[in-house]
């Protein structure tokens, strides 16, 4: 029986199954849509392991980093930021109900009372635009924070290096780019890490 083809799902090596991985694109519509080759499956196992390894043996350093990194791009001074926009809000809407009373009490002319109005309007939506925007990037930090400690967690009980373990894969990586000679592994903490082929 002739040997099956290379079509990602395996190949066979004296009567023994070999599984391969490849580019899903390259597959589905053939080698003029990517250039990409095939990695044996254990190939690909081997070098994810080498480069668990490498991550955990400067475990400390690493999680800094991104620490580091996450509060910079992230926190910051976002909670303070929303606090004074809160406060803003609530001044603006003092500053139009005061309005509204001056009117009623005829101190305001009917176009100035117009102006003012949309003056706080135009204001009022740029202080929820901008609130928004803080409580979204809040929202991401919490979001990463939960991340990074699921992979501190993944390097400390040792568990990151199950890569058998596809939940756990799935719970710590974004994306695993196979390359001619290295894979690049991307950790949804924003870890990066290269690694060439462990045959």
């Amino acid at each position: 029986m002739p040997d099956p083809p290379d079509n990602g799902a395996g190949s066979r090596v004296e009567n023994r199954e070999i599984k391969n991985w490849g580019c899903t694109n390259r597959i589905q519509n053939g080698r003029a849509s990517c250039d990409s080759h095939h990695v044996r499956e254990d190939v690909l196992q081997n070098t994810y392991l080498a480069a668990i390894r490498e991550i955990t043996d400067n475990a400390d350093e690493v999680l800094e980093t991104v620490k580091s990194s996450i509060d910079a791009e992230y926190q910051g001074d976002t909670g303070d930021r929303l606090r004074e926009i809160e406060d803003q809000i609530i001044a603006l809407q003092e500053a139009g109900l005061a309005l509204h009373k001056a009117k009623q009490r005829m101190e305001v002319s009917a176009a100035d009372y117009a102006a003012k109005v949309k003056e706080y309007s135009e204001q009022m939506k740029a202080l929820e635009a901008e609130r928004d925007e803080a409580a979204q990037t809040a929202n991401q930090y919490t979001e990463l924070k939960v991340i990074l400690d699921t992979f501190e967690r993944g390097i400390k009980d040792g568990t990151i290096m199950s890569a058998d373990d596809s939940a756990i894969m799935r719970s710590l990586v974004e994306q695993i780019v196979v390359r001619d000679t290295e894979i690049e592994i991307e950790f949804k903490c924003g870890v990066t890490i290269r690694q060439e082929y462990i045959k």
